[in-house]
Protein backbone atom coordinates (compact mmCIF):
# COMPACT_ATOMS: atom_id res chain seq x y z
CA UNK A 1 0.00 0.00 0.00
CA UNK A 2 1.71 3.18 -1.40
CA UNK A 3 1.80 5.91 1.42
CA UNK A 4 0.87 8.19 -1.21
CA UNK A 5 -1.97 6.01 -2.85
CA UNK A 6 -3.62 4.88 0.38
CA UNK A 7 -6.75 6.24 0.75
CA UNK A 8 -6.87 6.88 4.62
CA UNK A 9 -10.79 6.39 4.41
CA UNK A 10 -10.59 2.91 2.85
CA UNK A 11 -11.88 0.18 4.93
CA UNK A 12 -9.35 -2.04 7.17
CA UNK A 13 -8.36 -5.20 5.65
CA UNK A 14 -10.73 -8.00 7.05
CA UNK A 15 -9.38 -11.28 8.78
CA UNK A 16 -12.32 -13.37 7.65
CA UNK A 17 -11.32 -13.27 4.15
CA UNK A 18 -7.80 -13.75 4.62
CA UNK A 19 -7.56 -16.85 7.22
CA UNK A 20 -7.78 -19.82 5.07
CA UNK A 21 -10.81 -22.31 5.33
CA UNK A 22 -8.83 -25.27 6.31
CA UNK A 23 -7.37 -23.56 9.04
CA UNK A 24 -7.04 -25.36 12.35
CA UNK A 25 -9.41 -24.64 15.53
CA UNK A 26 -5.98 -23.71 17.12
CA UNK A 27 -5.25 -20.83 14.54
CA UNK A 28 -8.78 -19.94 14.15
CA UNK A 29 -9.07 -19.12 17.79
CA UNK A 30 -6.05 -17.25 17.92
CA UNK A 31 -6.48 -15.05 14.80
CA UNK A 32 -10.53 -14.46 16.10
CA UNK A 33 -9.38 -14.11 19.39
CA UNK A 34 -7.14 -11.19 18.38
CA UNK A 35 -5.05 -9.38 20.79
CA UNK A 36 -5.11 -9.07 24.77
CA UNK A 37 -5.81 -6.01 26.09
CA UNK A 38 -2.34 -5.67 27.07
CA UNK A 39 -0.81 -6.56 23.93
CA UNK A 40 -2.54 -3.64 22.23
CA UNK A 41 -1.23 -1.38 25.01
CA UNK A 42 2.28 -2.77 24.48
CA UNK A 43 2.06 -2.41 20.81
CA UNK A 44 0.31 0.72 21.29
CA UNK A 45 3.18 1.81 23.27
CA UNK A 46 6.13 0.32 20.70
CA UNK A 47 3.80 3.11 18.58
CA UNK A 48 4.44 6.04 20.81
CA UNK A 49 8.16 4.56 20.79
CA UNK A 50 8.74 5.35 17.16
CA UNK A 51 6.88 8.41 17.26
CA UNK A 52 9.64 9.82 19.33
CA UNK A 53 11.99 9.55 16.47
CA UNK A 54 10.09 11.75 14.13
CA UNK A 55 10.36 14.56 16.80
CA UNK A 56 7.73 12.89 19.31
CA UNK A 57 4.59 14.19 17.10
CA UNK A 58 1.61 12.39 16.53
CA UNK A 59 2.08 10.71 12.67
CA UNK A 60 0.20 9.25 10.02
CA UNK A 61 1.03 4.91 9.78
CA UNK A 62 2.23 5.75 6.27
CA UNK A 63 4.87 8.73 7.79
CA UNK A 64 5.47 6.16 10.11
CA UNK A 65 6.57 3.19 7.43
CA UNK A 66 7.76 4.92 5.06
CA UNK A 67 10.29 6.70 6.99
CA UNK A 68 11.57 3.80 8.65
CA UNK A 69 15.38 3.18 7.32
CA UNK A 70 17.98 0.38 6.78
CA UNK A 71 21.70 1.71 6.51
CA UNK A 72 22.94 0.42 3.44
CA UNK A 73 26.50 0.40 2.00
CA UNK A 74 26.17 1.50 -1.38
CA UNK A 75 29.66 0.18 -2.88
CA UNK A 76 28.57 -3.50 -1.81
CA UNK A 77 25.90 -3.60 -4.08
CA UNK A 78 26.54 -1.13 -6.67
CA UNK A 79 28.59 -4.02 -8.51
CA UNK A 80 25.10 -5.47 -9.43
CA UNK A 81 24.08 -3.50 -12.98
CA UNK A 82 20.64 -3.38 -12.01
CA UNK A 83 21.14 -1.53 -8.41
CA UNK A 84 19.20 1.60 -9.02
CA UNK A 85 21.45 4.82 -9.11
CA UNK A 86 20.53 6.77 -5.70
CA UNK A 87 22.29 10.25 -6.82
CA UNK A 88 24.69 9.52 -3.70
CA UNK A 89 28.49 8.82 -3.99
CA UNK A 90 28.96 5.11 -4.49
CA UNK A 91 31.36 5.10 -1.29
CA UNK A 92 29.24 6.77 1.03
CA UNK A 93 26.25 5.50 3.52
CA UNK A 94 23.22 5.46 2.40
CA UNK A 95 19.99 5.19 4.79
CA UNK A 96 17.28 3.20 2.59
CA UNK A 97 14.08 4.25 3.89
CA UNK A 98 10.85 2.07 2.86
CA UNK A 99 9.24 4.97 1.02
CA UNK A 100 12.62 4.96 -1.34
CA UNK A 101 12.40 1.50 -2.30
CA UNK A 102 8.88 2.06 -2.90
CA UNK A 103 9.97 4.25 -5.49
CA UNK A 104 12.23 2.45 -7.18
CA UNK A 105 9.00 -0.42 -7.15
CA UNK A 106 7.04 2.08 -9.04
CA UNK A 107 9.93 2.65 -11.44
CA UNK A 108 9.52 -1.03 -12.16
CA UNK A 109 5.79 -1.04 -13.07
CA UNK A 110 6.61 1.45 -15.45
CA UNK A 111 9.29 -0.73 -16.91
CA UNK A 112 7.76 -3.84 -16.39
CA UNK A 113 11.45 -5.11 -15.32
CA UNK A 114 11.65 -6.13 -11.95
CA UNK A 115 15.54 -7.04 -10.50
CA UNK A 116 15.91 -3.46 -9.93
CA UNK A 117 13.23 -4.06 -7.33
CA UNK A 118 14.47 -7.47 -6.46
CA UNK A 119 18.20 -5.63 -5.25
CA UNK A 120 16.93 -2.32 -3.78
CA UNK A 121 14.66 -5.23 -1.74
CA UNK A 122 17.68 -8.05 -1.15
CA UNK A 123 19.83 -5.03 0.08
CA UNK A 124 17.50 -2.99 2.34
CA UNK A 125 16.59 -6.90 3.86
CA UNK A 126 20.72 -7.61 4.36
CA UNK A 127 21.71 -3.54 6.07
CA UNK A 128 25.17 -4.02 6.42
CA UNK A 129 25.41 -7.54 7.38
CA UNK A 130 28.09 -9.32 5.34
CA UNK A 131 26.79 -11.99 3.21
CA UNK A 132 24.02 -9.98 1.93
CA UNK A 133 25.83 -9.81 -2.22
CA UNK A 134 26.94 -13.14 -1.68
CA UNK A 135 23.30 -14.31 -1.16
CA UNK A 136 22.23 -12.67 -4.23
CA UNK A 137 24.65 -13.85 -6.48
CA UNK A 138 23.41 -17.31 -5.52
CA UNK A 139 19.95 -16.64 -6.51
CA UNK A 140 21.49 -14.77 -9.40
CA UNK A 141 23.69 -16.91 -10.59
CA UNK A 142 24.07 -20.30 -9.13
CA UNK A 143 26.10 -21.69 -6.64
CA UNK A 144 28.56 -24.98 -5.76
CA UNK A 145 28.72 -25.50 -9.87
CA UNK A 146 25.11 -25.18 -10.20
CA UNK A 147 24.07 -22.49 -12.72
CA UNK A 148 21.31 -20.02 -11.50
CA UNK A 149 18.52 -19.36 -13.89
CA UNK A 150 18.69 -17.29 -16.95
CA UNK A 151 18.13 -13.87 -16.29
CA UNK A 152 15.38 -13.62 -18.77
CA UNK A 153 13.57 -16.51 -16.72
CA UNK A 154 13.68 -14.90 -13.43
CA UNK A 155 12.42 -11.60 -14.75
CA UNK A 156 9.72 -13.47 -16.12
CA UNK A 157 9.02 -14.91 -12.99
CA UNK A 158 9.21 -11.81 -10.78
CA UNK A 159 6.34 -10.15 -13.04
CA UNK A 160 4.49 -13.01 -12.97
CA UNK A 161 4.30 -13.35 -9.44
CA UNK A 162 3.64 -8.97 -9.61
CA UNK A 163 0.58 -10.03 -12.10
CA UNK A 164 -0.64 -12.64 -9.43
CA UNK A 165 -0.36 -10.43 -6.91
CA UNK A 166 -2.34 -7.51 -8.93
CA UNK A 167 -4.50 -9.81 -9.95
CA UNK A 168 -5.76 -11.95 -7.13
CA UNK A 169 -3.48 -11.57 -4.09
CA UNK A 170 -0.30 -11.78 -2.13
CA UNK A 171 -1.31 -15.69 -1.06
CA UNK A 172 -1.66 -16.25 -4.57
CA UNK A 173 1.43 -14.76 -5.74
CA UNK A 174 2.92 -16.47 -2.29
CA UNK A 175 2.31 -19.57 -3.78
CA UNK A 176 3.32 -18.80 -6.70
CA UNK A 177 7.21 -17.95 -5.74
CA UNK A 178 7.04 -20.92 -3.15
CA UNK A 179 6.45 -23.60 -5.62
CA UNK A 180 5.74 -23.26 -9.23
CA UNK A 181 7.73 -19.98 -10.02
CA UNK A 182 10.65 -20.48 -7.27
CA UNK A 183 13.76 -19.09 -7.98
CA UNK A 184 16.62 -21.01 -5.97
CA UNK A 185 17.43 -19.28 -3.21
CA UNK A 186 15.30 -16.77 -3.10
CA UNK A 187 13.04 -17.86 0.15
CA UNK A 188 9.89 -16.10 1.71
CA UNK A 189 12.19 -14.09 3.99
CA UNK A 190 12.95 -11.90 1.12
CA UNK A 191 10.93 -12.67 -1.93
CA UNK A 192 8.20 -12.11 0.60
CA UNK A 193 9.98 -8.35 0.36
CA UNK A 194 9.80 -7.94 -2.58
CA UNK A 195 6.43 -8.48 -3.13
CA UNK A 196 5.35 -6.19 -0.16
CA UNK A 197 6.99 -3.09 -1.83
CA UNK A 198 5.43 -4.09 -4.78
CA UNK A 199 2.07 -4.16 -3.31
CA UNK A 200 2.68 -0.60 -1.79
CA UNK A 201 2.53 0.70 -5.24
CA UNK A 202 -1.22 -0.44 -5.54
CA UNK A 203 -4.13 0.15 -4.46
CA UNK A 204 -5.52 -3.35 -3.52
CA UNK A 205 -7.18 -3.75 -0.59
CA UNK A 206 -4.53 -5.64 1.83
CA UNK A 207 -0.85 -5.78 1.45
CA UNK A 208 1.55 -8.26 0.95
CA UNK A 209 3.56 -8.12 4.28
CA UNK A 210 7.16 -9.06 4.99
CA UNK A 211 7.20 -12.26 6.89
CA UNK A 212 11.18 -13.51 8.10
CA UNK A 213 12.34 -15.43 11.04
CA UNK A 214 12.33 -12.38 13.12
CA UNK A 215 8.46 -12.20 12.65
CA UNK A 216 7.87 -15.73 12.85
CA UNK A 217 9.38 -15.53 16.23
CA UNK A 218 6.57 -12.77 17.34
CA UNK A 219 3.91 -14.61 15.53
CA UNK A 220 5.27 -17.49 18.39
CA UNK A 221 4.88 -15.75 20.97
CA UNK A 222 1.90 -14.93 20.23
CA UNK A 223 1.09 -18.61 19.63
CA UNK A 224 2.55 -19.63 22.70
CA UNK A 225 0.80 -17.42 25.28
CA UNK A 226 -2.57 -18.76 24.14
CA UNK A 227 -1.48 -22.73 23.89
CA UNK A 228 -3.52 -23.26 27.14
CA UNK A 229 -6.88 -22.56 25.45
CA UNK A 230 -9.64 -25.10 25.23
CA UNK A 231 -9.15 -24.19 21.00
CA UNK A 232 -5.39 -25.24 21.09
CA UNK A 233 -6.36 -28.59 22.96
CA UNK A 234 -4.68 -31.29 20.79
CA UNK A 235 -3.30 -28.30 17.91
CA UNK A 236 0.44 -28.74 17.15
CA UNK A 237 2.99 -26.59 18.91
CA UNK A 238 3.46 -22.92 18.34
CA UNK A 239 7.06 -23.62 17.43
CA UNK A 240 6.59 -26.43 15.26
CA UNK A 241 3.71 -24.41 13.80
CA UNK A 242 5.83 -21.23 13.03
CA UNK A 243 9.31 -22.90 12.47
CA UNK A 244 10.50 -21.67 8.94
CA UNK A 245 12.26 -20.89 6.93
CA UNK A 246 10.10 -22.09 4.32
CA UNK A 247 6.51 -21.26 5.74
CA UNK A 248 3.39 -22.64 3.64
CA UNK A 249 1.07 -20.66 2.04
CA UNK A 250 -1.39 -20.91 4.68
CA UNK A 251 1.05 -20.32 7.44
CA UNK A 252 1.51 -16.92 5.65
CA UNK A 253 -2.09 -16.39 5.31
CA UNK A 254 -2.77 -16.84 8.94
CA UNK A 255 0.14 -14.95 9.38
CA UNK A 256 -1.59 -12.21 7.29
CA UNK A 257 -5.40 -12.92 9.29
CA UNK A 258 -3.82 -12.21 12.54
CA UNK A 259 -2.09 -9.01 11.53
CA UNK A 260 -5.40 -7.96 10.07
CA UNK A 261 -7.34 -8.64 12.87
CA UNK A 262 -4.99 -6.96 15.33
CA UNK A 263 -5.59 -3.88 13.22
CA UNK A 264 -8.83 -4.27 13.41
CA UNK A 265 -8.49 -4.52 17.50
CA UNK A 266 -5.91 -0.97 17.31
CA UNK A 267 -8.16 1.14 15.35
CA UNK A 268 -11.32 0.89 17.40
CA UNK A 269 -9.93 4.10 19.83
CA UNK A 270 -9.91 5.99 16.87
CA UNK A 271 -6.51 6.07 15.75
CA UNK A 272 -5.70 4.85 12.44
CA UNK A 273 -3.62 1.82 11.82
CA UNK A 274 -2.61 -0.47 9.41
CA UNK A 275 -1.43 -3.45 8.61
CA UNK A 276 2.24 -2.61 7.28
CA UNK A 277 2.59 -0.14 10.54
CA UNK A 278 1.40 -3.44 12.82
CA UNK A 279 4.62 -5.48 11.01
CA UNK A 280 7.09 -2.30 11.19
CA UNK A 281 6.37 -2.39 14.73
CA UNK A 282 6.82 -5.93 15.08
CA UNK A 283 9.85 -6.11 13.18
CA UNK A 284 11.40 -3.54 15.54
CA UNK A 285 10.61 -5.37 19.04
CA UNK A 286 12.96 -7.04 20.81
CA UNK A 287 10.41 -8.97 22.47
CA UNK A 288 6.54 -9.02 22.75
CA UNK A 289 5.49 -8.47 26.44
Amino acid sequence: MSAELNDPAAPLCDCRTLLPDDASTYDKGVVEGGLTAEEQDWLRQQRRDWELRFDGGRRSPEELVSGHSVDVGPERWAKFDEWPSFDTDASSPLSLRRGVVTDVARQCRESELWLPLLVTSFAWGWGNRGFGPARLRRVLNGKAGLPGLPTTEIQKRLAAAVGTLDQQDAGAAYQLLLNAGRISGLGPAFFTKFLYFASRTDNAGCPALILDARLARQMRGFWQRRANEPYAVNGRSARWLWQGPHWSTRRYQIYRAFICRSVAQLSESGERWTPELAELLLFRATRVT
